[in-house]
């Protein structure tokens, strides 16, 4: 006689169980295995609340990137899928509490004294993270670059990316969140 399926052993529970073993046999596998399986699904779930795709994808990124960073596979007790979701969620509330309490009236613009925002300090600052920032770009893979650059200097959406580069949307997904990976990395010493 069949034995009927519990809750438990869903085909959810079962993609759960093969992420865990994953993630013990292999971390980087296993943050690959959860990127490629949950991105889009984050980034359109985080767009819902922030009304831009582009500030979904940065904060879905962000939330990758500190789970492998702070390695939090290895506390999570409830499932990944829970985690990030939770996860986004908060961050892109915390990104519109910010926003609400950000002023927005262009009066206020004329108040802040020239002399601030032409600190030769902050633009010596800003020059420098820019040539940084670069360096780090043109130090990637020419396919990472070349992907990297069609969607943050470009404005090009991953799909269009795609279908312009013949592949995969899940490539172009992977080497956008690698990019800026490897951005962070580089630039986390000096200015993080």
């Amino acid at each position: 006689m069949e034995s009927v399926a519990r809750p438990a052993e869903s085909p959810g529970w079962d993609n759960e169980l093969f992420l865990r073993k994953t993630f013990e046999q292999d971390v980087s596998a296993g943050i690959s295995l959860l990127f490629r399986q949950y991105y889009s699904m984050l980034c359109s779930h985080a767009v819902r609340y922030v009304s831009s795709k582009a500030i979904a994808e940065d904060i879905v990124s962000d939330v990758f990137y500190e789970f492998q960073v702070d390695q939090r596979y290895q506390t999570i007790t409830s499932s990944f899928r829970a985690y990030l979701f939770t996860t986004v969620r908060n961050r892109a509330f915390d990104y519109v509490r910010a926003e609400m309490k950000r002023p927005t009236s262009l009066d206020k613009a004329t108040l802040i004294p020239a002399h601030i925002t032409q600190n030769p300090d902050s633009i010596t600052q800003y020059e420098e993270l820019y040539h940084d920032v670069e360096n780090a770009i043109n130090t990637m893979p020419l396919q990472r670059r070349k992907i990297y650059i069609m969607h943050r200097f470009e404005g090009k959406k991953y799909q269009e990316i795609a279908e312009e580069l013949n592949l995969s949307l899940r490539t172009i997904e992977a080497h956008i969140y690698q990019a800026m990976h490897q951005i962070r990395n580089t630039l986390k010493d000096k200015w993080l």
